[in-house]
């Protein structure tokens, strides 16, 4: 089965600590949209896709700790779910992440990797 790579460069996330940092839910659920947004732009310059299942390789270089990457994928994920890209992001669907700092990658960018198995355009 092939596994066809989507690369996609996202910017820096919000923080996962200022957002769980007694935030009221209406303004976690803006830095959510204000984000998926930014997503979905990045989708829009590639042609549509579908994909079996899925794996998230990122890569990125900010002064956020490594764990915020987690929103990238957290976003990501439900964005493709949300667009019909993939059926779901359950462990059926999406196989694997990887977040890894690279201090040669460009300063607050993370650049995403989506591997697609059963890859089909659209």
């Amino acid at each position: 089965m092939d596994i066809v790579d989507i690369v996609i460069d996202l910017p820096k996330p919000p923080s996962l600590n200022m957002i769980y940092a007694g935030k009221h839910w209406a303004v976690r659920k803006k830095y959510k949209d204000d984000y998926k947004k930014i997503i979905r732009e990045r989708l829009e310059e590639i042609d549509g896709f579908t994909c079996e299942t899925y794996s998230l390789d990122i890569r990125y270089n900010s002064r956020l700790d490594i764990d915020n990457g987690i929103l990238v994928s957290k976003f990501l994920s439900d964005t493709l779910v949300e667009d019909g890209c993939v059926q779901d992001d359950s462990p059926k669907y999406f196989k694997e992440v990887q977040i890894r700092y690279d201090k040669e990658g460009e300063m607050n960018h993370y650049i995403v990797t989506i591997k697609c198995k059963n890859y089909k355009p659209l």
